[in-house]
């Protein structure tokens, strides 16, 4: 009773005359009928109604000259009489419409209506002087202030792109073409048909995005192409600026190739028993990793983050992973602050927890190949450095792989697989309230079907003074982008600067390759934990922020320091 009083029903229609015609007739009937109409074309129902009208007018009266005539309709519905509002009503008509119906029929006859424009030539229609300047402008414009790319991207346009500063906008540019119509006496097209002319004309005019970590050569030669003056210039600029590129593309095609390759061989070759497998155990030649660090996250991590801890240094969790092309898979290394070599989560990015982890990879988590590829970025503290260079020599020396290929992208081209996967950790990440590593370790692990994490340490090893005995350096080693260990040739490495460059083989081993065993491992560096001062911190400033059952799970209250271990 209440639902009904809140929504009564509704009222009945009425066509405002005293005979009351549409009360004749169920108000279900009606309704159906009107709907019926208003499925009709336009066209369609004109000409019923023009029907309608032609066989319900009689004549009222005549002029004396019969020059003027006067007539009437009568209207039905069913064969009842009813009003023009009623007949209005029942075959879905507005009053104005119905007037012209009427118009139309007594001008023209019952023929279709056809527009007083059509065929007419609006007098707001661009012409063709208005366009043509309007694309003038828009080409103009992009050879003096946009920059020319020196391929098509991705092989998926016809023509390379020409990128206008990120600053700009079509909004700013229409701004420039309005004032260069009042210089010139031309009507300026209004913004959507400014932008219509684009988008059909010059699709490969494009706007820079704002974007971080881009590549500093691309950068330097896009400067010298927006600078230069001279054609010559110019051109040379983006000689250079193309040479870059196809260098670029070069790598990332050997990249996709390599993961390709994993991806085919490991649909073939099933391993033959249940990992963890041991080295070389496997028939597979072609396996691809590729591993890199993510940016840190951060707990306790709030959905609705409070604004007082933007401010403050919350506890740090690193994330390390190892992406297997082929399956696909990526292992993600959670390392709390006091996991790692160095104290409050210090040294956690350098070559010894590099090597660490992977070391422990390949023992727990790879797939017992007797060659591989790695693929990592440019960062030379991290990853192209003396001690993981002597990491892999030692490796093929000891018999833990046959043959390794290390590849690394070029500096502002590198981004892989391994960073899909962190992404998508980041977006389960922002949406979750998380407190524990247990819970961050739950969603890495729900993130995605491709996402594995491990939690629970790795042991950390002394490589860098282990391996200074034993190895040198590769002179140059900056300038090289692939580098290549087998055990044809143990202690020695071939190095090249980009996939198409000749190959220069340099030896590193320095003692005899007898006194390397893979049973000897450097001595392990013990984790420091947190330093007093740290646990006073996060008891102190970030404890409020934690949710009470976790409270002294991340922020306990302090304690003299200890070391943490490590499974």
């Amino acid at each position: 009773a209440a639902a009904a009083a809140a929504h009564p029903a509704a009222a009945a229609p009425t066509c405002g005359c005293s005979k009351k015609c549409l009360e004749k007739f169920a108000l279900e009937d009606l309704e159906d009928f009107r709907l019926t109409m208003r499925g009709l074309e336009k066209g369609e129902k004109d000409m019923l109604l023009l029907g309608l009208l032609l066989s319900s007018e009689y004549p009222v009266s005549e002029s004396q000259r019969g020059k003027r005539k006067q007539s009437a309709n009568r209207y039905t519905y069913h064969g009842e009489d009813v009003c023009a509002g009623a007949f209005r009503h029942i075959y879905d008509v507005s009053q104005k419409v119905f007037k012209n119906l009427k118009k139309h029929l007594q001008e023209f006859g019952p023929g279709p209506r056809v527009h007083g424009n059509r065929g007419r030539r609006p007098h707001h229609a661009l012409r063709y002087h208005e366009v043509r300047f309007c694309a003038d402008f828009i080409k103009g414009y992009a050879d003096e202030f946009g920059l020319p790319f020196p391929s098509p991207l991705h092989g998926r346009a016809a023509r390379p792109p020409v990128f206008l500063p990120a600053m700009e906008s079509y909004k700013s540019v229409h701004k420039l073409h309005v004032a260069a119509c009042q210089e010139q006496d031309v009507r300026a097209l209004g913004k959507t048909a400014f932008r219509d002319v684009w988008s059909k004309r010059y699709t490969h005019i494009k706007f820079m995005s704002a974007k971080t970590d881009v590549c500093s050569k691309c950068e330097l030669h896009r400067g010298c192409v927006t600078s230069a003056i001279l054609e010559a210039d110019k051109s040379a600029a983006l000689g250079e600026y193309r040479d870059h590129i196809q260098e670029a593309q070069q790598e990332r095609n050997a990249y996709k190739q390599a993961s390709k390759d994993a991806h085919q061989q490991l649909s073939e070759k099933q391993p033959t028993f249940s990992p963890p497998y041991p080295p070389s155990s496997q028939p597979l030649k072609k396996i691809h990793y590729t591993f890199d660090f993510a940016q840190q996250v951060t707990l306790p991590h709030l959905a609705r983050q409070p604004g007082p801890l933007y401010f403050k240094t919350p506890r740090k969790v690193q994330l390390f992973g190892v992406y297997s092309e082929g399956i696909p898979l990526q292992t993600n290394y959670l390392l709390d602050e006091t996991m790692t070599i160095g104290p409050n989560g210090t040294k956690s990015h350098g070559a010894n927890s590099v090597v660490s982890l992977l070391h422990h990879f390949f023992e727990f988590y790879g797939h017992g190949e007797e060659e591989c590829v790695l693929t990592a970025d440019n960062c030379a503290g991290q990853n192209k450095n003396r001690t993981v260079l002597s990491y892999l020599a030692w490796r093929v020396i000891v018999g833990l792989h046959n043959r390794i290929k290390l590849s690394f992208m070029i500096a502002g081209h590198t981004r892989c697989l391994v960073d899909g996967c962190f992404g998508l950790v980041k977006q389960r990440y922002r949406k979750c309230d998380v407190f524990t590593l247990e819970q961050l370790t739950e969603v890495v692990n729900t993130s995605a079907s491709c996402n594995r994490p491990h939690s629970t340490g790795v042991p950390w090893y002394q490589w860098d003074t282990f391996f200074d005995a034993h190895f040198g350096k590769v002179k140059g080693i900056a300038k090289f982008h692939h580098f290549e260990f087998s055990s044809a040739s143990p202690g020695c490495v071939s190095v090249r600067e980009f996939v198409n460059s000749e190959e220069t083989s340099v030896c590193i081993l320095k003692s005899p390759a007898v006194a390397l065993s893979r049973d000897s491992l450097p001595p392990v560096l013990p984790s420091p934990g947190q330093t007093f001062e740290r646990q006073q911190y996060l008891y102190k400033e970030i404890r409020i922020f934690v949710a009470e059952p976790f409270k002294d799970t991340l922020c306990p209250p302090p304690t003299a320091v200890e070391a943490a271990t490590t499974d």
